[in-house]
């Protein structure tokens, strides 16, 4: 709990670690300083367009790829494995590799485009088309953890209760929509709750694709903040950026936790 106190005591002071002698208490001027600021809308706006498109992504594909495999019984276990290989990377070296995929020049993706008679896409230096390649890419390597725990969820579904939904006459999408999904519920919000924290502190990845451009279209709170307190060695408002941060994860998950979390009675 000490570094977690002292970094909102530190949200409260303006310091720089160029010269800690001049440190002085300032209340809540950091706070006025940062809402007030252009830059941490514009962060605050990918942010939130990061975390919600890659979640919704995720967990469509993620629950198709569980659903497919709960299906298969013999080669399960091996799919599995071989499924959740992307999220084994270290997310450095996924996004060096996708940074040479997206590349304009000679990326793969760019390749396939010529292929079809299409002009090459500067993929990573259009603000847009950045912030989709960014969200691509980490879809690609956070949905096998989704898929991992609804199967999880998925196997643990007693088959008494899709057996008494087919005696009932149930379609596959009653069984989906009024039976699997109701009793995945403790599943869905434990990978939303780690998915959301996250994306919200996401940094590795973006910064070796993009560093946070072009300009501020791709930086999310991390990266913001590692910005603020390396770049402009400005200690107090990289601390406060720190503490919003803390703050928004804290209020999503007691969200998750309350509105979608349910004691499932079987």
């Amino acid at each position: 709990m000490y570094p977690l106190v002292y970094n909102v005591y530190l949200s409260f002071f303006s310091w720089r670690y160029t010269n800690p002698d001049a440190t002085r208490f300032v209340w809540f001027e950091n706070y006025i300083r940062l809402f007030s600021d252009q830059t941490f809308w514009q962060v605050s706006q990918f942010t939130l367009y990061f975390v919600v498109l890659t979640i919704l992504l995720e967990f469509v594909f993620g629950l198709l790829s569980a659903l497919l495999l709960a299906s298969l019984f013999k080669s399960r276990k091996w799919l599995a494995t071989v499924l959740l290989l992307p999220y084994l990377i270290a997310p450095i070296a996924v996004g060096l590799n996708w940074r040479l995929l997206w590349n304009y020049d000679f990326g793969l993706v760019n390749w396939l485009l010529g292929l079809l008679a299409i002009a090459p896409v500067n993929w990573l230096g259009n603000s847009d088309l950045s912030q989709l390649a960014v969200v691509i890419t980490e879809v690609w390597r956070s949905t096998p953890f989704v898929s991992i725990i609804l199967l999880a969820g998925l196997t643990a579904i007693p088959k008494e209760s899709l057996e008494a939904a087919r005696m009932d006459g149930a379609n596959a999408w009653d069984e989906l929509f009024h039976v699997i999904l109701p009793l995945l519920r403790p599943s869905l919000t434990i990978a939303l709750l780690f998915q959301t924290i996250v994306k919200l502190r996401v940094f590795d990845l973006v910064y070796i694709m993009t560093g946070g451009g072009p300009g501020v279209a791709t930086t999310p709170y991390g990266i913001h903040i590692y910005r603020t307190y390396f770049r402009y060695f400005d200690g107090g408002q990289a601390a406060t950026i720190a503490v919003v941060l803390m703050i928004l994860g804290a209020l999503i998950s007691v969200a998750y936790i309350r509105l979608v979390y349910r004691e499932v009675q079987h």
